[in-house]
């Protein structure tokens, strides 16, 4: 990446630290696998894959520099989430919150802490949490509007 916050030093040293990162090549005429296999219709397109090579989140386009980081710690979380790792999900998830919040994708990050919160412990009230801090924090969010049945679980 040689645009934007993408050509910055320190994104491309957290890239190297935390993920294993792939470019490639873009045709528009003559798409290449990668493309056909995700889906790419326009770059640049960040994805987090597991191991596997299954997709848990991606973004698209330039994005300013807390936005990319959030984007980042927030695929890292929905991996966790998905791999059923909820304590490590939570963590990763109240990272992005902390360290981003004014980030665009932080709301998502505050619904699904809410959401691990209540498949770890089966408490709807960590869903009931979610929606408030959603509410005072983000409240023209489509996450938070996403959250508004919670707001019926007593606390």
């Amino acid at each position: 990446m040689n645009t934007g916050p993408y050509s910055n030093e320190k994104v491309q040293r957290f890239l190297e630290e935390q993920f294993i990162p792939h470019r490639s090549q873009c045709f528009w005429d003559a798409p290449t696998p990668v493309m056909e296999r995700f889906g790419v219709k326009w770059t640049p397109t960040f994805f987090i894959l597991d191991a596997e090579g299954k997709d848990h989140h991606r973004f698209v386009g330039y994005v300013p520099e807390d936005d990319l980081f959030a984007n980042l710690g927030l695929g890292k979380g929905k991996l966790l989430f998905d791999a059923d790792r909820l304590d490590e999900a939570i963590a990763q998830f109240r990272t992005v919150i902390d360290r981003h919040p004014k980030a665009g994708p932080t709301p998502e990050a505050v619904f699904l802490l809410g959401v691990a919160g209540y498949k770890k412990d089966h408490d709807p009230k960590a869903l009931r949490r979610a929606y408030d801090a959603l509410r005072a924090n983000y409240p023209q969010s489509e996450w938070t509007r996403r959250a508004d049945p919670y707001s019926a679980i007593p606390l």
